[in-house]
C-alpha cells in the first residue's frame, strides 16, 4: 500500500512537471512570435520612412525635370502630383482586396513562424 502511495505521488509530481514544461514552452513560443512580429513592424516602419523620402525626392526631381521640358515649372509639378493622386486612388481602390490581405497574411505568417 505504501508503494502505491509513493507511485501516485511520483506520478503527480511528473504530471506537474509536464504541465509546467508545457506552459513554459507556450510562453517561449508566444514570446518568439511577438518578438518576430515586433521586429518586422520596426523594419516595416523604417522601410516606409525611407520609401517616403525616396518617393519625395524622385517626385521633386521628376517635377522639376518635367517643368523644364514643358517650360512651365508649375505644370511639371502638377503632372507629378496628378500621377501620385492616381496612385493614391489606385491604392485606395485595392485596399480591401489586395493590400489588407497582403499585410494581414504577412503578420500572421510572421507570428506563426
Amino acid at each position: 500500500m505504501e508503494e502505491l502511495k509513493t507511485s501516485a505521488s511520483q506520478f503527480r509530481d511528473h504530471v506537474k512537471e509536464y504541465v509546467q514544461t508545457y506552459v513554459d514552452l507556450a510562453k517561449v513560443k508566444a514570446t518568439k512570435g511577438a518578438s518576430g512580429a515586433a521586429s518586422a513592424l520596426v523594419i516595416g516602419v523604417a522601410a516606409a520612412f525611407l520609401a517616403f523620402f525616396f518617393l519625395f525626392f524622385v517626385g521633386f526631381g521628376l517635377g522639376y525635370w518635367l517643368g523644364t521640358v514643358v517650360n512651365n515649372m508649375a505644370a511639371g509639378f502638377f503632372m507629378v502630383a496628378g500621377f501620385f493622386l492616381l496612385l493614391g486612388v489606385l491604392v485606395f481602390a485595392l485596399r480591401k482586396k489586395v493590400i489588407v490581405p497582403l499585410i494581414r497574411n504577412a503578420v500572421i505568417k510572421k507570428v506563426y513562424e
